[in-house]
């Protein structure tokens, strides 16, 4: 990229942080394909009605990172506001949420995770959801050990199609701790809980075994075996979560 390129972009950059944007501006550039302008549009936003939460929404996913990242942060701000949290409510919303923790960019995943932690409302509906992703990526990861090849898929670091699932359990996991599934201790979710900490406990990448401590320190009538299993971790970060 030349010289002239970056001046421009950089004056641009100066034009749009300068802008006093209105509400009916910011809608605009949100419906909009200019991705230069979009993040600043979206931080500029101040209070919000349905119309603009369902366009942050739309700006989770499957746009340039920049996007990505200001929709979570706005997002997560207008989730520790009673108000304006329940416009997030509602299963397009939860889902797409969901897939925002997972998001290759770990600070969009941190940033939602952030607003899970204030609003309970949230905890509850993506409880079920989120539930059921992490198992599907157990289901993936244990596919993957079923290889004909002599290296095991599982303990290959260089597997790219492994690691993106790992990194997804990971940001799925610490969406989960901050989940109130406690209030949920019978039948079917404890049931799920318990099965994945089960094979989260006993897998090869010592930060996933970390997040099912620290997951199952939370868990009220938590299984003793997991708990002396990873009490007695080989790994310091990962006893520790239960020896604090």
């Amino acid at each position: 990229m030349d010289d002239s390129v970056i001046n421009s972009n950089i004056q641009k950059a100066l034009e749009a942080v300068k802008k006093p944007y209105t509400k009916e501006e910011i809608k605009a550039v949100l419906c909009g394909e200019d991705e230069f302008e979009k993040p600043v549009a979206i931080i500029s936003l101040d209070t919000i009605e349905k119309e603009e939460a369902e366009l942050l929404i739309q700006n989770l996913t499957g746009c340039d990172g920049r996007i990505r990242e200001a929709s979570a942060v706005k997002i997560s701000e207008f989730l520790s506001n009673r108000a304006t949290a329940e416009f997030f409510l509602d299963e397009l919303s939860v889902k797409t949420i969901l897939n925002g923790i997972m998001d290759i960019n770990p600070n969009v995943g941190r940033a939602l995770i952030d607003g899970i932690k204030e609003c309970k409302p949230l905890q509850e509906a993506i409880l079920p959801f989120l539930l059921q992703r992490i198992s599907e990526l157990i289901e993936k990861l244990k596919e993957m050990s079923k290889t004909p090849f002599l290296e095991n898929k599982l303990n290959d670091k260089r597997n790219h199609a492994k690691n993106k699932v790992v990194f997804n359990l990971y940001w799925g996991m610490e969406a989960l701790y901050y989940t109130n599934f406690n209030n949920f201790q019978t039948g079917d979710i404890r049931n799920k809980i318990i099965d994945i900490l089960s094979f989260t406990s006993d897998y090869t990448d010592y930060t996933i075994r970390e997040k099912a401590a620290k997951i199952l320190f939370k868990t009220e009538n938590a299984p003793d075996d997991l708990l002396q299993k990873l009490k007695n971790d080989k790994n310091f970060y990962v006893k520790n979560q239960l020896l604090c």
